[in-house]
């Protein structure tokens, strides 16, 4: 099957589209099944996938039920809490996974895989939520680097010594909480029914106000109302973004007062932020609380690395962290103390022995910080309700690459959930007595009661354990002590055991009542980003290849360009491919016109259309730019017309050929001096501006000619001094021979594998992309092509590297170089590097120069070979013009061996091969994107365009070529390119601007050789068997070979 860069690139379209459309299937269907499989395969169990949805529905169903139903104070919380959970351990055992969506979620509960997970921070990272993200920001939601900095400095603000500091102000939060009580407790009766839930979360807001910012409740109650509304906000945007896709981003009154809060808040902060610093900065007292102790350990951290900013945090970072002790500070204490006070009002007993014990310490004293650190029994209770109560009863990781964790092997993609409410009941960790609240199991500490294992996890574990633990832990002390001094309780009848998690595990019903409408559990919360992520992928995919595709039309229809209507998806990919098959089952004329045959569809094009005209690649236009302004405009601005890429291509298309912007100008600048030498005659072709030295080359060339006209010379019979010979396979081997020469030192049967392999590269690339445009993900598949594929790219990376390394070695060993390309591109590279001072990332990396070396091998032989071919075609089919050249070569030269600058003095030879690239270009079109919307002339492009510049519609233009523009007519270079173009950008045969082809005048100059020696020792005329059919297969070759019959001279 013959393929044209047309059809490759709507080969490309239509795979990146197959490509998205299997992303999805595997998303969904093909990666759950096979991570299931892998899974079950060792020993995990769980229930089978369910397209899409996985456990949700039932999930969902379960948790609905069980919140329906309150439980009593001595039950199990986790059938209430968790069901599905708890029936999934219950049928399937601890060694078991459930799906969330398409995402299974592993239960880790053996403590030596959970030490593991909570160790290994890089590899196993919190999962994250964009909705979340104005909540759950600061050290809560960083990774990697920008978590070590955070705790490094954060981590002083919570040390025992520090946390001395705090006392007074929990000691004045909990006194205004007293005193609330007192005016509700009836003077008379001396007791009253009170929901103390509501009154310890202002507390802790109170608390977390005074200790963080040196405020109290009341002043900073604006802040505290604020993260509350944007919490509910929060979740009533999750919750109907399950049912409403993109609901989020809809310009509704939630959304826009959702980002106002933020922004209010965030502001808020940051005036006090930058109020405290101008204070320190004044050299004013600090207030000792946990903002100054902040700003403190940042200060110190900067001045401790010479000052340099980018070490400590930034003011937003601050926000963030503030943000974070406002909200963790004041959620996870005031839980914690509700559920504290309903189980000692369920345990008398343990209420007593607290109460004693405060008193015994502290009689009428006010607490101070070394009497709280003396409450044994109180400690003891506050574990107890941890291990019962966690405040986070899921701790999940996100598992990004594979990895090993004990005996397991986790893919890519799956989440592990330490499950601490399970955990933290587990009989076989704790006893049989697990579900009892019993405090005495933490008498000796936690290390005993865990026997030393990774089982008791209320503030997480590892490095990322909660750094304000000792915080929460001191303020609930000082809070029962306070209370227990004052009061006795009871539960009131009223009161309803409905544990239920809404960030924090909380009791649904107060204490004895809750004032929120709906549940959230994290299942729901997973799932709603599930939905959010389908759908808002849908949408970019409706957009994609429906509305952005009319959008754009309208544009450009409205701007004077003409085409096509677009059609669904494919565009005009069909008519092209149909017509293109037809074209290329029909030989055509020398004389005919090779756009018909070559570019059947762009042929009709602009017939029907005019030049203004675009056509569709799948769902991206493609508008054809002829106008020479315009495309001056176009290759100028390299940085906002980028080369189109393709993953397919990459391992063919690499190198300088594929970067862009930095990347691409520091390989430039140190590739031209390996074409580009002071000291070498400098070779300047007219119309270019870059200067290419190729004088050492020339002992390369003669030696590859020479070989092929020796090859020839055995095939001519003696007698008839004349042959038939197809001459495209003997160039093809000329020039992949005078590469290797200049470019490594080798010749061709030495440099054979390598060239072996890039062929093979180049068909099984080409058989790839298209079977991926009929099979969906094609080269995703374990098959043998796609594995080859791999194999020969490795192998050739491999063979280039050892022979770059063996250079390397030559020339820190200081031998003599070899002067080819190789030896002056590290050449260039060792000398940009040491002008920077040795620094490395300024020159090119090893891959990089393997990158390079494939693209001399590839795009050094192909573009010669076909250049000479087409031209002993043209000079056979007009043999006065052959005549010429090699009367021209023989006068130049004689009988002696070509040298470069007689090579330089062909000036007829000169003006054929130009008129040979301006008829049979090697490249037909050259194609840009736009990225952004940009002014090209007087249109306006929009983003998504793809721009072709079509070389052989243009060489053959008679508005810029004349009447005689598809005519063979070489005298019209005899003043050189720029009188040929009028000074136009209408000659394109090696592109134009500074991307120009950097090997152009190398090659050039073995054409020049090639076709020298060749005239001097032949005539050649067409066979009669030679049938003209250009096609393009990356280059415009000729399909049917080209037959010569040969007359030796």
């Amino acid at each position: 099957m013959t393929v044209t860069i047309t059809s490759v690139l709507l080969s490309i379209a239509y795979v990146a589209l197959l490509r998205w459309a299997w992303g999805v299937l595997n998303w969904v269907w093909f990666r759950p099944k096979r991570v299931e499989r892998c899974l079950r395969q060792q020993g995990l169990a769980g229930k089978p996938y369910r397209f899409l949805v996985g456990d949700w529905k039932e999930n969902s169903d379960m948790l609905d039920e069980a919140r329906t139903k309150p439980i009593g104070l001595s039950d199990a919380i986790l059938p209430r809490v968790m069901p599905f959970l708890h029936q999934l351990v219950k049928d399937y055992g601890k060694n078991s996974f459930m799906w969330i969506g398409p995402q299974p979620i592993v239960n880790i509960m053996n403590p030596d895989q959970v030490r593991d997970v909570l160790m290994k921070i890089n590899e196993y990272q919190k999962p994250t939520h964009p909705l979340l993200k104005p909540l759950a920001c600061g050290l809560a939601s960083h990774e990697g680097e920008k978590w070590a900095k955070h705790r490094k400095i954060i981590n002083p603000a919570f040390h025992q010594e520090k946390l001395k500091l705090m006392i007074p102000a929990f000691y004045e939060s909990c006194s205004e909480m007293i005193d609330t009580w007192e005016k509700v407790v009836f003077v008379d009766e001396r007791t009253c029914e009170l929901d103390v839930w509501p009154y310890l979360q202002s507390l802790t807001c109170d608390a977390i106000s005074r200790t963080s910012f040196g405020s109290n409740y009341k002043e900073g109650k604006r802040i505290f109302d604020l993260i509350k509304e944007l919490t509910d906000l929060t979740i009533h945007v999750i919750l109907r973004a399950i049912i409403i896709p993109g609901y989020r981003f809809l310009p509704i009154q939630s959304n826009r007062r959702l980002k106002a809060i933020d922004k209010e808040v965030k502001a808020s902060l940051k005036a006090l932020i930058s109020k405290r610093e101008k204070a320190m900065s004044a050299g004013e007292d600090t207030k000792n609380d946990l903002l100054d102790l902040l700003l403190e350990s940042n200060l110190s951290e900067i001045k401790a690395h010479g000052n340099t900013k980018s070490v400590g945090m930034s003011s937003e970072d601050v926000v963030d962290e503030c943000k974070i002790f406002y909200f963790v500070g004041q959620e996870t204490t005031s839980v914690l103390l509700t559920w504290t006070m309903i189980l000692l009002a369920h345990y008398p007993y343990w209420q007593a022995r607290a109460r004693e014990e405060v008193v015994q310490v502290f009689g009428n004293k006010k607490p101070d910080f070394d009497g709280l650190n003396h409450l044994k029994v109180v400690t003891m209770i506050l574990y107890e309700v941890l291990r019962l109560y966690p405040p986070v009863i899921l701790l999940n990781r996100d598992v990004h690459e594979e990895i090993k964790l004990g005996n397991l092997l986790l893919p890519a993609g799956v989440k592990v959930s330490v499950p601490a409410i399970l955990l933290h009941q587990d009989p076989e960790l704790w006893g049989d007595d697990a579900s009892e609240f019993k405090p005495e199991r933490f008498a000796e500490g936690v290390s005993k009661a865990t026997k030393s294992q990774v089982s008791f996890l209320p503030f997480g574990w590892g490095p990322r354990i909660c750094v304000g633990q000792n915080f929460a832990l001191i303020e609930a002390k000082m809070v029962l002590a306070m209370v227990l001094r004052l009061y006795s309780f009871e539960l009131s009848p009223s009161y309803i055991h409905a544990p239920r998690t809404v960030v924090t595990l909380q009791p649904q019903h107060g204490a004895p009542m809750i004032l929120l409408k709906m549940a959230v559990t994290i299942t729901s919360v997973v799932v709603s980003v599930v939905c959010v992520a389908v759908l808002r992928w849908a949408w970019g995919v409706l957009n994609w290849v429906w509305f952005r595709p009319k959008r754009v039309e309208r544009c450009l229809r409205q701007q004077g360009f003409a085409g096509k209507p677009y059609r669904v998806l494919f565009g005009d990919w069909k008519e092209s491919s149909d017509m293109l098959k037809e074209a290329r089952s029909k030989p055509i004329g020398l004389s005919d016109a090779l756009l018909p045959r070559v570019m059947p569809f762009l042929h009709q094009l602009v017939k029907d259309y005019g030049k203004n005209s675009f056509m569709w690649i799948g769902p991206k236009p493609r508008v054809n730019i002829m106008n020479p302004d315009q495309i001056r405009d176009i290759f100028m601005k390299i940085n906002e017309y980028q080369k189109p890429t393709h993953p397919l291509l990459k391992p063919l298309a690499c190198g300088l050929a594929s970067h862009e912007g930095e990347k691409w100008a520091k390989h430039r600048k140190i590739i031209n001096p390996a074409f580009h030498q002071e000291k070498l005659k400098v070779i300047t072709v007219a119309s270019t501006y870059l200067p290419i030295s190729v004088h050492l080359m020339i002992p390369a060339f003669y030696e590859s000619c020479s070989e092929m006209i020796n090859k020839w010379e055995k095939v001519v019979s003696i007698d008839k001094r004349s042959c038939e010979l197809d001459v495209w396979p003997y160039l093809q081997s000329l020039t992949c021979d005078a590469i290797s020469r200049t470019s490594f030192g080798s010749n061709y049967e030495e440099g054979k594998r390598i060239f072996d392999l890039i062929k093979e590269l180049t068909d099984l690339t080409i058989h790839v992309i298209l079977r991926a445009i009929i099979i969906p993900g094609y080269r995703f598949l374990p098959i043998q092509s796609n594995r080859r594929l791999k194999a020969i790219d490795k192998e050739i990376k491999a063979s280039l590297k050892a022979l770059i390394n063996k250079r390397e070695k030559a020339m820190s060993a200081g031998e003599d170089t070899k002067n080819d390309l190789l030896d002056l591109l590290l050449e260039s590279n060792l000398s940009e590097i040491q002008a920077h001072g040795n620094t490395n990332n300024v020159g090119m990396s090893s891959e990089d120069v393997v990158d390079e070396c494939k693209i001399f091998y590839f795009a050094g032989q192909e573009t010669t070979s076909v250049l000479l071919t087409w031209t002993m075609i043209l000079l056979a089919q007009y043999p006065d013009w052959q005549e010429r050249a090699r009367e021209e070569v023989v006068q130049v030269f004689g009988n002696k061996k070509p040298d470069f600058d007689g090579l330089n003095h062909l000036k007829v030879v000169t003006m054929i091969l130009y008129e040979v690239l301006r008829l049979y270009p090697p490249v037909i079109l050259l194609n840009r994107d736009v990225h952004e919307e940009i002014k090209l002339g007087n249109l306006l492009l929009p983003a998504g365009v793809q721009v072709s510049m079509p070389a052989i519609l243009l060489h053959q233009d008679p508005e810029l070529w004349g009447d005689d523009a598809s005519e063979f007519k070489p005298e019209r270079f005899a003043e050189g390119v720029s009188k040929a173009t009028k000074s136009q950008v209408s000659f394109l045969p090696f592109g134009w601007g500074p991307r120009i082809c950097v090997g152009q005048n190398f090659a050039l100059i073995e054409a020049k050789m090639a076709l020298a020696m060749v005239l001097r020792h032949y005539s050649f005329e067409l066979s009669p068997s030679y049938i003209h059919a250009p096609r393009t297969v990356v280059t415009l070759q000729p399909q049917h070979g080209a037959p010569m019959i040969l007359h030796k001279l």
